[in-house]
């Protein structure tokens, strides 16, 4: 059973509607995470899952690459059972990041 196993389920959901590929692993270690295209070319932004600990839950967003260096970043906790509602919240927020507009007024 892996750090995960509370959380899975919902996790799993959310990828299939909302990314292309979801990581299970990184160093070795169990890790939740995807990439999120931008609308602009060479935009991605992140969305990590920190294991539940003592039935709370971490999510993150936050921008990897930019094409105007705009760097954005947003954290949510609570419950597990708030889990589903903070994955979407957050991807809801990488898409508004995604839609902004762009520094010369377009």
């Amino acid at each position: 059973m892996t750090a995960y196993a509370d959380v899975d389920e919902v996790i799993d959901a959310w990828a299939r509607a909302n990314v292309k590929k979801l990581f299970t692993e990184w160093a070795g270690e169990a890790a939740r995470f995807a990439y999120l295209r931008g609308l602009r070319p060479l935009e991605c932004f992140q969305i990590s899952i920190d294991p539940p600990r003592s039935g709370r839950f971490t999510v993150s967003a936050r921008s990897v690459d930019t094409d105007d260096g705009s760097e954005f970043e947003r954290l949510w906790e609570g419950p597990v059972e708030d889990a589903s509602v903070m994955l979407e919240d957050a991807t809801e927020v990488v898409r508004t990041w995604a839609n902004r507009p762009t520094t010369d007024g377009s």
